[in-house]
């Protein structure tokens, strides 16, 4: 693939003319770079400077919540993710999670400068970037109106998918049932019951002090949360 092909296959520049993208490339440095495996390509309370897109590889994201003690681990393999373009600009530009290849890897990244510069001069890069930004605040404001849960199930769904990137895929929760339980204000008994339903179900693998969801689309399947 060449230069011109990876560029135009990145989400923010779909849309641009080969004219447009030969202007860019010659005002904007695009950093194209490969990674080793266990590679970590940014840790969650960095400044977030760069914006950085995935061209191969797996990335494993984990968010780290020290308050519950709790640590979600995704795993990525997506080519049209950008990562974390939301914290580049605002209040808080800080990166929300880490991102450490499984895999080896491959990545295209930006300065934040300069990617103000392209969302200034360039009318299609600044629609790409608001439309991905309005997909992501739609998408948290239809989880916060969705259905109130009435199931200590639903209760769970919903409080561990608020922490998730995507609700699909595998990820890994280490948290204690204790922690859970009350983070959904039920008994303890009530959680470890709901998560040996799953495991009979095939849904969860659990281990001591945590589980697998091998594909979290199936537990998420026909429920509206």
């Amino acid at each position: 693939m060449t230069m011109f092909e990876r560029l135009q296959s990145l989400p923010l520049l779909m849309g641009l003319s080969v004219n447009e993208l030969v202007k860019i490339v010659e005002r904007v440095k695009f950093d194209f770079r490969k990674h080793a495996e266990g590679s970590v390509l940014a840790s969650q309370g960095d400044r977030c400077n760069q914006l950085y897109f995935l061209l191969g590889g797996t990335l494993c994201v984990d968010y780290r919540d020290s308050v519950r003690n709790m640590l979600i681990s995704e795993y990525i393999d997506d080519l049209s993710f950008a990562i974390e373009l939301h914290n580049l600009w605002g209040v808080r530009q800080y990166y929300d999670r880490t991102y450490v290849f499984t895999t080896e890897g491959n990545t295209c990244s930006i300065d934040k400068r300069q990617m103000g510069q392209l969302v200034s001069e360039f009318d299609i890069v600044k629609t790409n970037v608001l439309s991905t930004i309005c997909n992501r605040l739609q998408s948290t404001t239809s989880r916060m109106r969705s259905t109130i849960p009435t199931t200590v199930e639903e209760r769970m769904l919903q409080y561990l998918g608020s922490f998730f990137l995507t609700r699909s895929g595998k990820k890994i929760v280490r948290l204690k049932m204790d922690d859970l339980a009350d983070a959904i204000d039920t008994p303890r008994l009530n959680v470890s019951r709901v998560l040996n339903e799953w495991e009979d179900r095939q849904l969860v693998e659990l281990r001591r002090g945590s589980f697998v969801i091998p594909a979290a689309e199936k537990l998420y399947l026909d429920k509206n949360l």
